[in-house]
């Protein structure tokens, strides 16, 4: 893997940060200053902020992005899911500074309004969760709960907690994006994200009827469901925005994407500012009313299980 020299641009506004492009493979000029533009006018709307430095990771190749963030959780220590498919870019803050990695393989398919989206979302996290705080959770009361009664293995809740931190911060991007008049460009990601997968009906198929894995496949879409819901206010987009997302889960039974649609979105709308208060309150309400229910259901299959120990 070929890095090449980080490169530091200055700006003279305030809340203008540092951005460091570090570029892995083929990734031109040209094709850096637009980002590095779209990036710069996203934080200027966004001011005021804390975001000082950021670092931009550019990468020509998606197999070269999965390989890098491989190698990362194994030094740094962090569990990271897969590059998702869906997506052309990420944001973390693993070794303490805001970090945005984009995939050009992957931005070249998508049309120019939502490659604007994608980026402007990574840069709202890195406004919103740029501390390593934001990626190490304590489990929440209501999943020790739920692990305690229905006796679930320890990773599994580790994994379910993931799904839901995401979700919340994605929903509190798509938040801070809406207030600050980003609205066209979101929806055209929407249409983009919640476009209905093979994959997730497949995963859907071979999880029906096994509790432990119907309630993590659900709560895998609370993610999709998140981004959205700021643009459910908009008189102009609601139609639209329910639109996709009825579609993104068109192959659950209807209990469910009924439950997930009329639900989901009343949950995102009670979340205030604090992030982990939000992480907290998301996960008991969702348990509540989504997950438990699974775990109640006699007809559902036990497929898992094995004591969680205690949380700390």
């Amino acid at each position: 893997m070929n890095k090449m020299k980080r490169i530091t641009l200055e700006s003279d506004s305030h809340f203008q940060p540092k951005i460091a492009v570090c570029r892995f493979g083929k990734v031109d000029d040209q094709k850096v200053n637009q980002i590095v533009t779209i990036i710069q006018e996203c934080y200027n709307r966004l001011a005021p902020h804390e975001v000082d430095v950021v670092d931009l990771y550019i990468f020509e190749r998606s197999s070269t992005v999965e390989a890098f963030l491989a190698e990362e959780s194994r030094k740094v220590g962090v569990t990271s899911s897969s590059f998702d498919e869906l997506f052309f870019s990420m944001h973390d803050a693993w070794r303490g500074i805001s970090r945005i990695i984009i995939c050009l393989e992957r931005i070249r398919k998508l049309p120019t309004l939502a490659q604007k989206a994608g980026i402007r979302h990574e840069v709202g996290h890195s406004v919103l969760h740029g501390s390593p705080l934001y990626y190490i959770l304590t489990i929440p009361p209501a999943l020790q709960d739920l692990a305690r009664r229905f006796k679930l293995f320890r990773q599994y809740v580790i994994n379910m907690l993931y799904l839901i931190s995401i979700a919340v911060k994605d929903y509190e991007v798509s938040r801070l994006l809406h207030e600050h008049g980003y609205a066209k460009d979101q929806i055209a990601f929407a249409k983009h994200v919640l476009a209905p997968m093979e994959n997730d009906r497949t995963a859907w198929e071979i999880s029906e009827g096994k509790r432990d894995a119907e309630a993590l496949c659900l709560t895998s879409y609370l993610k999709l469901i998140g981004y959205a819901t700021p643009f459910l206010t908009n008189e102009d987009s609601r139609k639209e925005i329910n639109h996709y997302i009825k579609a993104s889960l068109s192959f659950l039974p209807k209990k469910y994407s009924t439950k997930l649609l009329e639900e989901t979105p009343k949950i995102f709308q009670q979340l205030e500012l604090d992030t982990m208060n939000n992480i907290n309150k998301f996960t008991q309400l969702i348990v509540e009313k989504i997950i438990q229910p699974i775990f109640e259901d006699e007809t559902k299959n036990k497929v898992l299980g094995d004591h969680l120990p205690e949380a700390k």
